[in-house]
């Protein structure tokens, strides 16, 4: 049997605690690489991402095959992110077009008129 197929017929002896140790690290990871979160945020991913890896693989049975799984992990997801970003610019959608175009609208708009002031005669109250 070849080492890659090693790797692959890893995954139907694991346990529950480690894929969820591995939905955690790819979620984690996913949650860091993206924009939804704050720096803090960020750096807390990073460490659950890390922590939940590091933790897969010592748990699992043979570690190199678990080093294999999770390169191949974050392989996948950077492949994913890179087909989203690729689509995204196919179509159109670009993150600086939308903050520029957003601007520029913001340009065009007249500049607001301040309130009209009565001239020097006196102030009426309905």
């Amino acid at each position: 049997m070849s080492m890659l197929a090693n790797v692959f017929d890893g995954p139907d002896a694991v346990g529950l605690p480690q894929l969820l140790l591995a939905f955690v690290a790819c979620m984690a990871y996913g949650l860091a690489q993206g924009g939804l979160l704050g720096e803090r945020g960020r750096r807390g991913a990073w460490s659950i991402a890390t922590g939940g890896a590091a933790a897969f693989v010592v748990l699992a049975g043979d570690w190199t095959n678990a080093v294999v799984l999770v390169a191949i992990a974050i392989a996948g997801l950077g492949l994913l992110a890179a087909l989203v970003w690729l689509t995204s610019r196919f179509i159109g959608i670009d993150r600086t077009t939308e903050t520029e175009s957003a601007s520029a609208m913001e340009s065009r708009l007249p500049a607001q008129a301040s309130p009209r002031r009565p001239a020097d005669g006196p102030i009426v109250s309905a």
